[in-house]
């Protein structure tokens, strides 16, 4: 009988994708913390089950057993939603109308995430959902005899959604001031004044996922912040000021294999040359997304050379773009309006934002100084277009701040709202952020993130520097390489300066179907040793690219 064997060059595992967690012992705010796991590994941790918190406490097993540390759930104080998710029944403009006591919401308690109406003056109030009201229900079969239903029963939120959705349509949703009158309407004999709503909201986890795990300490939240950090004493969780510095904890996803092949050129080139040679040979100069990629580019020098390599990295210094990225909001050439005094000049090699003087001049500037910011609010039923926020904090902690309050970091469109926003930083004599900024691109026009920056010591600057420490060429360090004497941290280099390089090449997956033929007893190991020989021979027979382990 005759073996048939498939042959598959690369085994990967979809439903099965581990976490691992990385404990950096490290004080940072949690947006420090969530951008440092971002930019290393690929978010601030998630825990989904008691089995996940166990193997987060074992990274820490040497650590204070009585501190805190960062996770990545956080509590967005605007993340409002409705219960009820029918694109038919709301506009998108609908979706937002509020009607909040005194303009605004308070988290009394830190767990006050469901909403109740006065039923007297048709104003809302936040609520934890544990407390017991009575609700109404919305009602939009065809065949029903009312729209609005008061339920006389007291009940939890989630008892009340659960009646709602049961015997009618969903806990009753508000899309202008014509739902409340009707509503209150409704209420004219109704005694008691408190009343469930369909409008709630969840806290939120970094990396966007639908866990609903909790682990809170009894009390916990406690409204001490809108940030979560985890007890290596306990395992529990606890709220805290964001703006704390605690350690942190950072999640990667493992897979079994990379995406790419990396290879190794040991032949000197400019980095437009090895660009070019990468791309007709490969697919392009390689990209790095994370450190297991990083360990297999360093591997495929196995230790035979101990310079410097290019990457796919570069610093386009005229990549500049607007943090609010809404194609309606611009219209031709208004994207491009910029206000430069002799800059951008990249003096430092990481000035990637852009803030205003109190003349109106622009600088570039590194994202992590701290400065005052301008924020848009961009909302129809405001009076002012731009405020002014005298607080400290990066360009990062800015924009956030901006997007939770308002709408984003002052956007400046043309010489009219230049004006308007120098009246508002002229009047407090101050520079500050604006949401102008770019990013390292990569050669692929990859997305990636990952970084791996060689540090400063006594005698070297940290990378990127832009040259500011080396001889004529101060300003002209604009392409990245990997440091193989310095375990593959990165610097920035001219990109004229003749290097070998990476590329990178997609993985294949090749199924082969295979006929080995003995007369002989084979025993497995022949028949795999078989396989190997003829499929290369095979493979390389029609130009496929065949690895050598």
């Amino acid at each position: 009988m005759l073996p048939l064997l498939l042959l598959s060059g690369f085994i990967t595992c979809t439903l099965c994708v581990p976490r691992q967690y990385i404990f950096v012992n490290e004080n940072k705010t949690w947006t420090e913390a969530q951008s440092y796991c971002r930019d290393k590994y690929t978010d601030l941790v998630t825990v989904e089950n008691e089995q996940e918190t166990m193997q987060l406490l074992n990274t820490v097993n040497d650590y204070n057993s009585t501190d805190l540390a960062w996770i990545g759930l956080y509590d967005d104080l605007n993340s409002w939603k409705w219960t009820l998710e029918d694109s038919e029944f709301f506009s998108q403009e609908q979706k937002q109308f509020r009607n909040w006591y005194k303009g605004e919401t308070v988290n009394y308690g830190g767990q006050s995430l469901c909403v109740y109406i006065n039923a007297y003056y048709g104003v809302w109030y936040t609520a934890n959902c544990n407390n017991t009201f009575s609700f109404i229900c919305y009602d939009g079969r065809q065949n029903a005899s009312s729209r609005y239903v008061l339920v006389y029963q007291e009940k939890n939120w989630i008892e009340a959604q659960r009646y709602c959705r049961e015997y009618h349509t969903d806990l009753v949703s508000f899309r202008n001031e014509d739902d409340i009158q009707n509503i209150r309407n409704s209420l004219n004999n109704y005694y008691y004044t408190s009343v469930w709503i369909g409008l709630y909201r969840t806290r939120s986890w970094s990396d966007q996922s639908n866990s609903t795990f909790s682990n809170w300490k009894t009390g916990e939240p406690n409204y001490a912040g809108n940030c979560t950090a985890v007890s290596f004493n306990d395992s529990l969780w606890t709220d805290e000021n964001c703006y704390d510095q605690l350690p942190f904890i950072c999640y990667n996803v493992s897979s079994l294999t990379s995406s790419r092949q990396y290879h190794f050129i040991s032949e000197n080139k400019s980095w437009s040359e090895a660009q070019t040679y990468c791309r007709q040979n490969y697919t392009d100069l390689a990209t790095i997304d994370n450190m297991t990629e990083m360990n297999s580019v360093m591997n495929t020098v196995n230790g035979s050379y101990n310079g410097p390599a290019w990457i796919g990295q570069y610093d386009d210094v005229n990549s500049w773009r607007w943090s609010l990225d809404d194609d309606d909001f611009y219209q031709g050439g208004e994207r491009e309006f910029r206000n430069w005094f002799h800059e951008p000049n990249n003096y430092g090699g990481n000035d990637l934002c852009v803030y205003m003087s109190n003349d109106g001049s622009w600088f570039d500037l590194s994202c992590d100084y701290s400065l005052p910011f301008v924020c848009y609010d961009g909302r129809g039923n405001t009076s002012q277009r731009y405020i002014w926020v005298n607080q400290s904090r990066s360009w990062s902690e800015a924009q956030r701040y901006c997007r939770q309050f308002y709408t984003d970091l002052a956007i400046v469109r043309n010489e009219t709202e230049h004006q308007q926003i120098l009246n508002v930083t002229d009047s407090n004599g101050h520079i500050g952020w604006i949401g102008l900024y770019r990013n390292r691109l990569w050669s692929d026009q990859s997305n990636s993130s990952f970084t791996y920056w060689l540090p400063g010591t006594q005698y070297v600057s940290p990378q990127p520097d832009n040259g500011a420490n080396v001889s004529g060429l101060r300003g002209a360090q604009h392409c990245t390489a990997v440091s193989l004497k310095s375990l593959g941290q990165w610097t920035d280099e001219n990109c004229f300066e003749r290097l070998p390089f990476f590329c990178y090449g997609d993985k294949y997956v090749v199924g082969l179907r295979l006929q080995v033929t003995s007369k002989e007893n084979l025993s497995k190991s022949r028949i795999e040793e078989l396989v190997i020989i003829n499929s290369r021979k095979n493979l390389k027979d029609v130009d496929f690219p065949v690895t050598t382990p």
